[in-house]
């Protein structure tokens, strides 16, 4: 058998340690470099091209001139997503994402094309995948809009021309409902056809990331679910899925615990409200929003509903019960109302994926959730079709 004494020992640790801190510094500088941007902007003889990182600095800048543009070498000091933002000196202008690790880049822009995202040639792996999901929804979008130019072309005929009964109500209202489609691309199914079409993008959780996952997150879990290993383990990855397991739990039909008591120290028993859909009230005392919408539920929508079955319970994120009371005393609302005191610390907070004060939740007459209601001035309607089928 074989033995080493002490010292060796010592040696072949400190040496170790010697190797280890060696990679590791090597493993640092690969991810620092050069960087240089160079391209061509059709149609822009004079303008600008920046760079900002996530937290909006200004990391490289330089002109456009005769439609070309370079930014010179520039030291990258990490890899990583940064917003590439290029206009004219006609204020035309746009902001995209971007992936950038040391190497050349080749960026080609359109002046024609400014609501495409641009063609850019790149070494990195990342890039190259956030582009071909670029490439997916411009193609979709392009496709809606010649729908809308090819029926507003008919629209636009001679004075003498004469329609049919409804046919020129019909051809507005498509006109309408293909604006509407092109503002409001179906980008749940790009993005489904987009994993499916590259299963390995890392980029794929960024993407995911900026999209609003909020209004359907069951649906946007399920698709987290078919993320590479890498994707899920990014930094995007691993905040997309820590949100994503709260907010699918969110998903109608779950019952969801309300933290808090009412101003009198007593828990609130939903089921002995005896109502039939509930708008839950999520609000702050210094929260402007709020308290005017509190104005509005008093004055328009209990008495549009009176006597139909419909409660409003406010959790307030408030912490400190003075305000808080105050705030229910001049507000006038003489509902149930529940607080923990915690404020933004609240579980509230996580429990029901709160992002923004107010926000607004409809539940049945057990607290199951039926609803996320994003704008106020959707209550109403939410109500009125709940109340309709029930």
């Amino acid at each position: 058998m074989y033995y080493i004494s002490r010292n060796q020992l010592t040696c072949y640790m400190k040496y170790s340690c010697l190797i280890f801190v060696a990679v590791l510094f090597a493993a640092c500088h690969r991810m620092q470099g050069d960087i240089e941007i160079s391209g061509t902007a059709k149609g822009i003889n004079f303008g600008r091209v920046i760079i900002h990182d996530q937290a909006n600095n200004t990391i490289i800048k330089t002109d456009i001139e005769g439609g070309k543009f370079n930014t010179g070498k520039y030291f990258l000091q990490y890899p990583g997503y940064y917003i590439l933002m290029y206009s004219s000196a006609s204020g035309t202008a746009r902001k995209i994402d971007i992936y950038l690790q040391p190497g050349s880049y080749t960026v080609a822009i359109d002046k024609q094309k400014m609501n495409d995202y641009p063609h850019i040639i790149s070494s990195s792996k990342i890039q190259n995948e956030l582009s071909a999901y670029n490439v997916m929804v411009d193609s979709v979008a392009n496709a809606v809009h010649q729908k809308v130019v090819a029926i507003n072309a008919k629209m636009n005929v001679p004075d003498n021309k004469i329609y049919m009964p409804g046919e020129f109500t019909a051809l507005t209202k498509k006109m309408l409902a293909e604006e509407q489609k092109a503002y409001r691309i179906d980008l749940l199914n790009i993005l489904t056809a987009y994993i499916n079409k590259y299963p390995e993008s890392v980029a794929a959780a960024h993407i995911m990331l900026q999209m609003d996952y909020q209004n359907n997150p069951v649906e946007y879990y399920k698709i987290y679910q078919k993320l590479s290993p890498d994707a899920k383990n990014s930094d995007d990855g691993k905040e997309l899925g820590a949100k994503l397991e709260v907010l699918s739990k969110l998903a109608p039909g779950a019952l969801i615990p309300i933290a808090g008591t009412t101003p009198d120290g007593k828990t609130l028993n939903i089921k002995a409200m005896n109502k039939k859909v509930i708008l839950l009230d999520l609000w702050r005392s210094g929260n402007g929003s709020s308290r005017d919408n509190h104005g509005q539920l008093i004055s328009a929508l209990l008495p549009k509903f009176a006597g139909k079955g419909l409660g409003i319970i406010s959790v307030s994120f408030d912490t400190e019960k003075d305000k808080w009371l105050a705030a229910i005393q001049s507000d006038k609302m003489d509902w149930p109302q529940l607080s923990d005191l915690k404020g933004d610390d609240s579980p509230n907070a996580a429990a029901w994926g709160i992002k923004s004060i107010p926000t607004y939740y409809l539940l049945d007459g057990e607290g199951r959730i039926i609803e996320h209601i994003t704008e106020f001035n959707d209550v109403a309607a939410a109500v009125n079709d709940y109340l309709k089928g029930h």
